[in-house]
């Protein structure tokens, strides 16, 4: 429902099952936000195993090493351009004469946005590996940690938590 305009009519009819299939669903998004959180958790038990190194401070990676388009495509359509998209997405209405604050906001655009996010991540998480340094490792790690604060910040502002493992 979050993901429908408010201007639009919304038909639910119970009894349709309804799709939790495919690459434009909630279910999508969620199964995403589960995927970088255990990679994330198995980057920690490599640093606890010492496999890796820990992560060094964001100043000090070198992004230059983020030379894949997939990675670029992450960073410049989701990643810079997410606080933008939250401005766009909700207006505070001062002139609304009843008492309070009326709060617009456009959840079917921060949808849209998360699900393209979760299909560009996807892509990118299902590229053929590649031998990488720690350098590159770290620049990936910290570009994959700013896509998944972007999915967690568009899903809190819908009210919803992230998964972390399904």
């Amino acid at each position: 429902m979050l993901s429908k305009a408010p201007q639009s009519q919304l038909l639910l009819d119970l009894a349709d099952s309804i799709s939790t299939k495919g690459t434009k669903s909630g279910t999508f998004v969620m199964y995403n936000c589960a995927r970088l959180a255990t990679l994330f958790e198995g980057y920690q038990r490599g640093v606890q195993q010492g496999l890796y190194p820990t992560f060094p401070p964001v100043s000090s990676l070198d992004f230059s090493l983020l030379r894949e388009e997939g990675e670029w495509l992450l960073l410049f359509n989701s990643v810079l351009p997410f606080q933008d998209l939250l401005s766009q997405t909700t207006a505070l209405d001062r002139a609304h004469h009843a008492p309070g604050l009326r709060v617009t906001a456009r959840t079917e655009t921060v949808c849209k946005f998360l699900v393209q996010l979760s299909m560009d991540f996807s892509s990118y998480y299902n590229r053929e590996p590649r031998p990488h340094l720690f350098g590159q490792m770290f620049a990936r790690l910290q570009l994959l940690r700013a896509v998944q604060e972007v999915l967690h910040t568009g899903l809190a502002m819908l009210g919803l938590p992230p998964l972390s493992y399904i």
